[in-house]
């Protein structure tokens, strides 16, 4: 999978562009300020549907010549080819609060329709958040990761949302008037249940593939001195993944008093977690910044293996200036790694970076 060529309109300080890129390695040097982040942030945007910077959409759109939101259009589109040698033009408009998707120039019901078309993996100096960060960065990890080789989960993962808001603001809502009717607040309960269910079992198969993958790229990166570990850290305890709704039912049930007198869901998807270890200790805890990036970067590389087989064909690799943050080591095993099979952005600062 590679993108041909991009054409990008009012993306942050990028006004009009338009861009055919290398098959294998493309390198974007300038000051820092010039834009070189906002290409590979709108490149990340047209493949997942949202921004690795901002939740705000308006903040990506470039208002410097009008101020007038109404007529003020984000336009990025870009061709991408296939392993199949099929040709697919994506598109996506945001104007005022609207956002329209096109695949080939048809318009796309659904996000969960356009996501996957183009897969990517970003890593960035920022990614040292995904290992020391709050557990939500490692929950975005799986969730990108998963939603980009397969639509459903996505689908699932936005209707899980949609039902943890609904049964969040009605269980605040008891809180303040105890009498009001509670059989609505089951039937979210049992929604809750069955996709909440579905989200933690695709968790926990993709974990387990993954963390054989992180584990030997760590070991590459640090000359088989690192054994890093993934475990997968649910919001409650069960054996087997046959046993996943019966126990989440069960200690739903036990909490509903809890969750009524704080106002919100206690267990479920949205409050799992990964606990990352290196030679058995939280690195998250006790481990260097050295380590974590290591770390991040093994976790990034198993990102990239897993997507290749759950899809046939290595996603886009968008390396947002880090190879300014890794050692002599970790950057010839990372530029080893990617060879000529993976169609690869790197921004710097640096024009000796890209001598070497």
């Amino acid at each position: 999978m590679l993108i041909k060529r991009i054409y990008l309109k009012n993306f942050r300080n990028l006004k009009s562009v338009l861009l055919d890129f290398n098959p294998d390695l493309n390198i974007i040097v300038g000051d820092n300020g010039q834009g070189k982040t906002n290409l590979l942030e709108a490149i990340y945007y047209i493949s997942t549907g949202r921004s690795h910077r901002t939740s705000t959409d308006q903040e990506l759109i470039n208002f410097a010549e009008n101020n007038d939101s109404d007529n003020k259009k984000l336009i990025i589109q870009t061709k991408v080819l296939k392993k199949d040698e099929l040709n697919q033009k994506l598109s996506l408009q945001i104007q005022g609060r609207d956002k329209l998707f096109k695949v080939d120039d048809k318009e796309v019901e659904r996000v969960s329709d356009f996501i996957g078309k183009l897969n990517v993996v970003l890593f960035s100096p920022e990614d040292l958040e995904l290992v020391k960060g709050s557990p939500s960065n490692r929950r975005d990890f799986l969730d990108i990761e998963v939603s980009q080789v397969n639509p459903f989960y996505y689908h699932q993962l936005k209707k899980y949302e949609k039902i943890l808001k609904q049964r969040n603001n009605l269980l605040k809502e008891i809180r303040y008037n105890p009498k009001k009717d509670k059989s609505v607040l089951d039937v979210f309960t049992e929604q809750l249940i069955t996709i909440g269910s579905k989200i933690i079992t695709k968790r926990q198969e993709v974990v387990e593939k993954l963390k054989i993958l992180a584990r030997l790229h760590q070991r590459k990166l640090t000359d088989n001195q690192e054994n890093l570990k993934v475990i997968y850290d649910p919001s409650f305890e069960f054996e087997s993944i046959e046993d996943i709704e019966i126990k989440f039912k069960e200690i739903i049930a036990n909490k509903i008093d809890k969750e009524i007198e704080r106002g919100y869901t206690l267990i479920g998807p949205h409050r799992d977690d990964l606990i990352l270890e290196i030679n058995g200790y939280d690195i998250r805890k006790y481990g260097s910044q050295g380590q974590q990036r290591t770390a991040a970067l093994a976790l990034k590389l198993a990102e990239l293996e897993f997507m290749k087989s759950e899809s046939g064909e290595y996603p886009v690799l968008l390396l947002d200036d880090v190879f300014s943050e890794l050692d002599g080591i970790r950057r010839q095993e990372l530029i080893n790694f990617i060879g000529q099979r993976i169609q690869t952005f790197i921004t710097t600062t640096d024009k000796l970076l890209v001598e070497d």
